[in-house]
């Protein structure tokens, strides 16, 4: 059964892993994230967590500058929750600015104690 405070954490670490992906804090991502982890990202296509974390780490052509999470809510279904929300997302690839605002869907699930989100969805948001 979730803790009683599994809202409060399960913000917390939605909140410290879009930190994560600033700081290319690679070890906290990958403790987070199952290793079947996989993200539908905004044009469709499924992605697993060795090829996002390959895409994010293995140079340095793809950098996030900031992100920042809002409208965030929590829903808990015992060993189980829903966290959905916003991103607001900015950074560069190959030396190109972007943005991103993004509707996010991460499923996450209880294993010894510990949250871990083992599926994500993003929907591209009009700017």
């Amino acid at each position: 059964m979730a803790p009683p405070d599994a809202t409060t954490t399960l913000v917390d670490l939605e909140q410290r892993l879009a930190r994560a992906w600033v700081e290319r804090d690679r070890a906290f991502i990958d403790a987070l994230l199952a290793p079947e982890w996989a993200v539908t990202d905004a044009s469709g296509a499924v992605l697993t967590k060795q090829m996002v974390l390959e895409q994010t780490f293995a140079s340095s052509e793809r950098r996030i500058e900031s992100m920042v999470i809002d409208d965030l809510k929590v829903r808990i279904f015992g060993e189980a929750a829903v966290a959905t929300g916003r991103t607001r997302a900015s950074g560069s690839y190959q030396g190109q600015r972007a943005t991103a605002t993004l509707r996010f869907t991460d499923v996450f699930v209880l294993r010894n104690g510990k949250w871990m989100i083992v599926a994500s969805h993003g929907s591209s948001l009009a700017r």
